[in-house]
């Protein structure tokens, strides 16, 4: 009978102190939080131009695009906590791109590679932008997934 008590009592430490981990991370500030600005750049469609936009605590993202060939517009999607980035870009003139793209974060900068459609065309673009404050930006880990 000893012995089965002590089994009972170490699987039931097991349970209680060898379920650790990290536990619940959804309700974390997402490691892109703040503001962000830089360029944009797709050799595809022959446009580039200036970025510049916000990330809040739960990852969402919104801000401004703008290129010589786009116009002016906006943007604003999602950055997960692997660092997938997916949203929109609208322009008065030109329609809205649905985006998708993996970010990196490393030494307070922002760069993602990423692909847009528009018009049922896929193109390849890229950003990339410096933190500029209000948030926890400033991280040298990388974006994975």
């Amino acid at each position: 009978m000893f012995k089965y008590s002590v089994i009972v009592v170490g699987l039931a430490a097991l349970v209680v102190f060898g379920c650790g981990g990290a536990g619940d991370t959804s309700r974390l500030d997402s490691m892109y939080k703040g503001s962000w600005s830089g360029n944009w750049t797709s050799s595809d469609k022959n446009d580039n131009g200036p970025i510049a936009f916000t990330v809040t605590s739960d990852g969402s993202l919104s801000g401004s695009i703008s290129g010589p060939g786009s116009g002016s517009g906006t943007i604003g999607g999602q950055i997960d906590k692997y660092g997938k980035f997916t949203g929109v870009a609208s322009f008065p003139t030109g329609g809205n791109w649905m985006i998708s793209g993996q970010t990196v974060l490393n030494n307070a900068r922002l760069s993602s590679n990423f692909a847009f459609v528009v018009n049922g065309v896929q193109y390849g673009g890229a950003f990339d932008a410096g933190f500029a404050g209000g948030g926890t930006g400033t991280g040298t880990g990388t974006g994975g997934g």
